[in-house]
């Protein structure tokens, strides 16, 4: 019962993130800058957090012992891994970024194993299925992507391991902490740290016009506060490495929502390698995970 919900979770997080991203691309194409999308992402999704969570009168206190973790999963985990993903895909394609970020679940079973948990055969298999199966369902086996930006590849690679932070992160203090309570603190200390690098009052507010504001909308609940939960709720019931693979369904659900929305072509080489994740994803959950392992 609680593998069959944590996974659930993550692949529904994975399915809007997937959609959320798509919405982004076309915000960028519209003109709104990566990083100017990334503040008001945090911002609102703050406010809506802060706002039913304070209605509903949870519990949000923290011990002052654990500030710097919210700190560093907020500012870092949260803030930075959508800065640096909306600079690297504003530099490279969608499916080459997103097969780059998703080597960040292998770090976490790295991370694991060093750490003297055991991990099963059968996620290596699986962690290699995802990636494998994310590269060609993403497109990036496509030649026209040879040459791309030195840059943004950096980008793309620096935010596997911010994926990797996240995540683990969140598994830690899930083990104390409820998830409106973790969605409270990080996004208020992601909002924070972006606060110090640009405050929101020098946010375009009159300049973004009615049409930007509704794709701005559209990012913030459906690729940022439901998966964010989503997400965060999934950590507390599954091991973060697990998770982390459940969320290779992204560029899945990515491509086929850019065929639909978009018309962009889906070759039969992306249904395939859909396939594969989905597989791999079914490999990691079969193996039910005990006490000392992953």
């Amino acid at each position: 019962m609680r593998l069959g919900l944590g996974y659930s979770f993550a692949l529904t997080a994975a399915a809007f993130f997937g959609v959320g991203g798509i919405i982004a691309k076309a915000a960028f194409n519209s003109g709104v800058q990566p990083s100017i999308l990334a503040e008001w992402r945090v911002l609102f999704a703050f406010l809506v957090f802060i706002s039913i969570f304070a209605a509903l009168r949870y519990d949000l206190r923290i011990q002052r012992s654990d500030l710097p973790l919210f700190v560093v999963f907020g500012v870092i985990g949260l803030a930075g891994v959508s800065l640096i993903y909306y600079e690297a895909i504003k530099r490279i394609p969608v499916g080459v970024a997103l097969v780059i970020e998703y080597t960040g679940p292998v770090l976490l079973l790295m991370y694991a194993r060093l750490r003297g948990r055991s991990v099963g055969s059968r996620l290596w298999i699986a962690a290699a299925l995802a990636v494998v199966g994310c590269f060609f369902a993403a497109g990036a086996y496509d030649a026209r992507l040879r040459e791309l930006n030195a840059l943004g590849l950096a980008l793309a690679a620096m935010d596997a391991f911010i994926f990797a932070l996240y995540f683990a992160l969140g598994e830690r203090l899930g083990k104390t902490y409820s998830t409106p309570t973790l969605l409270v603190w990080g996004f208020g200390f992601a909002l924070v740290g972006w606060s110090v690098v640009h405050p929101p009052w020098l946010l375009p507010w009159a300049e973004t016009t009615a049409d930007g504001y509704m794709q701005i909308a559209a990012v913030v609940v459906i690729g940022t506060v439901i998966p964010f939960a989503l997400t965060l709720a999934a950590v507390r019931l599954i091991p973060a490495a697990r998770v982390g693979l459940a969320a290779t369904f992204e560029p899945v659900v990515a491509a086929v929502a850019a065929w639909i929305a978009l018309g962009e072509h889906l070759d039969p080489v992306q249904i395939a390698g859909g396939v594969v994740v989905l597989v791999g994803i079914a490999i990691a959950q079969s193996l039910r995970p005990t006490a000392g392992s992953v």
